[in-house]
């Protein structure tokens, strides 16, 4: 008797197309954010989902893009890295926000990343920084000597002047450093995906691929997003940008599916 294997049941997420129409791995490059970083952590999850973030993935980010693109680098979890981002948001509306960020995200960063071998990150990560003196020139950093070296070359990512302390700068290796996304909001990396957390066609930028405005069902305006970038919104609101960002990675990698 013939004997027929029986079809196997598909698991959830499994997609059983050839390899051929498997999706490459990409790098993606992740804009200044603030407390926006929800979206960027979204977009990362649906593109680790949509299987466009593999093994062989790059990663640029300046700000709170750097943030992300640090969770990516090192695998982390994108729900652990939004759970801190909204235990920090509730610090701030008990606490208060401007000049009290710094030490809350050299601990945050130690707690996640402290016993992270930065040797792991190399040619894999880099953060942008905006160098002040003796010329502004923006500084790409893909190589960090210590975890200290990483945890200083992220401050400086992040460092809005007298706004994350009290104080006009960072110091990054001796060096007087602000804001990666001051004056260019997504760091650029050739052949690098660009990824915003602000509308991009609003800032006249088609070339940023994936941004709210890949999404004609957006429900927040670029006002509203650069005062939750600033302010964290309540916590409902964070959570629902993670989700946004999930949907507008998926908007995009559809459209790369179907090219």
């Amino acid at each position: 008797m013939l004997r027929v294997p029986k079809l196997c049941r598909p698991r959830p997420g499994v997609s059983f197309l050839s390899s051929a129409a498997s999706p490459s791995a990409h790098n993606f490059s992740f804009s200044g954010c603030g407390f926006l970083i929800p979206y960027h952590l979204g977009v990362a999850q649906g593109l680790k989902d949509a299987g466009f973030i593999q093994s062989s993935s790059k990663f640029a980010g300046a700000s709170g893009g750097a943030i992300a693109a640090l969770s990516l680098a090192a695998n982390s979890s994108m729900t652990d890295i939004l759970y801190e981002t909204k235990a920090m948001a509730e610090l701030c509306h008990s606490q208060g926000t401007i000049w009290k960020l710094e030490e809350r995200l050299r601990a945050i960063f130690h707690t996640k990343f402290g016993d992270l071998p930065v040797g792991t990150l190399a040619q894999r990560l880099t953060i942008a920084t905006e160098k002040l003196w003796p010329a502004r020139i923006q500084v790409m950093t893909d190589d960090f000597h210590s975890s200290d070296d990483l945890c200083d070359a992220l401050i400086a990512s992040c460092y809005v002047p007298w706004y994350l302390a009290q104080r006009g700068t960072s110091l990054f290796r001796g060096e007087y450093h602000v804001d990666g996304g001051l004056f260019t909001l997504v760091p650029e990396v050739p052949g690098y995906v660009k990824v915003c957390a602000f509308h991009g066609h609003m800032l006249r930028r088609d070339d940023y691929d994936i941004s709210p405005s890949i999404d004609p069902e957006f429900p927040y305006s670029i006002v509203q997003l650069a005062r939750f970038a600033l302010f964290p919104p309540e916590l409902e609101v964070l959570d629902e940008l993670y989700e946004l960002g999930k949907k507008s990675a998926g908007i995009w990698a559809d459209k790369q599916k179907s090219k």
